[in-house]
């Protein structure tokens, strides 16, 4: 399993953190996770081309972890001489399908014109893409965000998206070989729907993960020590990612 990090950062311009985005190669299959502004543009990280991608996968819907579907879209009907053709799935919170009526509206050129766009809708969801077994849970970001779990019959890794410490979070991570985290905020910050450092260590101690990678973090979070901040609740393998970060398992 090959995890390619996008994008770590919010939507507050950040060098090295940009909005939200990562790559998933497992069990033959190319997933990108969330597709905020510029993921497109920095899939070279990855070393995957936007005709490679099998599926996307959305934890909820503001624009830093959606915004270039619309790019993704004009893509596919319009790349000359290299228009989609094969099905391309989408797997998103409630409330996508219509999100994706409003978008059509806005722009009609975004209707799949030669290929067939398949949407499926999650919360409490367990599914296969190919022949890896996905979970998806809520994260009590919003309404409808959640979260994903990724499995390939050897390692598992979990995308948080944005979460509070409200959602299901510490359940899904539980004994997954590694958790990309968002860590939004530093510990004492005052949040009801993102995560400080604090809350992170404490669910990634609860979920007793192998590894956590810090990543949506806002410039308050850059500027904290808060690696310091979760290693007082978590004991494995901890970094903060950056643009370009790639994890093996």
């Amino acid at each position: 399993m090959d995890i390619h990090l996008l994008g770590t950062g919010t939507a507050v311009p950040v060098k090295n953190h940009s909005s939200a985005g990562l790559l998933v190669r497992a069990g033959g299959q190319n997933l990108l996770m969330d597709i905020g502004p510029g993921t497109l543009a920095r899939l070279e990280l990855s070393g995957t081309t936007y005709d490679q991608l099998d599926a996307l996968l959305l934890t909820h819907l503001h624009p830093d972890h959606s915004l270039d579907i619309a790019t993704l879209l004009q893509v596919f009907n319009y790349a000359p001489g290299a228009e989609r053709k094969q099905p391309f799935a989408i797997t998103a919170c409630q409330g996508s399908q219509d999100f994706l009526q409003r978008l059509y509206a806005l722009y009609p050129e975004l209707v799949p014109e030669k290929y067939q766009l398949q949407v499926r809708q999650v919360y409490r969801d367990e599914f296969f893409i190919g022949d890896l077994k996905i979970q998806a849970a809520p994260t009590g970001h919003t309404s409808h965000s959640v979260a994903y779990r990724l499995e390939d019959g050897e390692h598992s890794m979990v995308y948080s998206g944005d979460a509070s410490r409200y959602g299901e979070l510490a359940g899904l991570a539980q004994a997954a070989d590694v958790l990309v985290c968002e860590c939004s905020f530093p510990e004492g910050w005052e949040t009801q729907d993102h995560l400080t450092a604090e809350d992170v260590g404490i669910i990634a101690a609860q979920a007793e993960v192998e590894a956590l990678v810090l990543t949506h973090l806002y410039p308050q979070a850059l500027a904290a020590d808060v690696l310091a901040q979760v290693r007082n609740h978590y004991h494995g393998e901890l970094q903060v990612a950056v643009d370009g970060l790639h994890l093996v398992l």
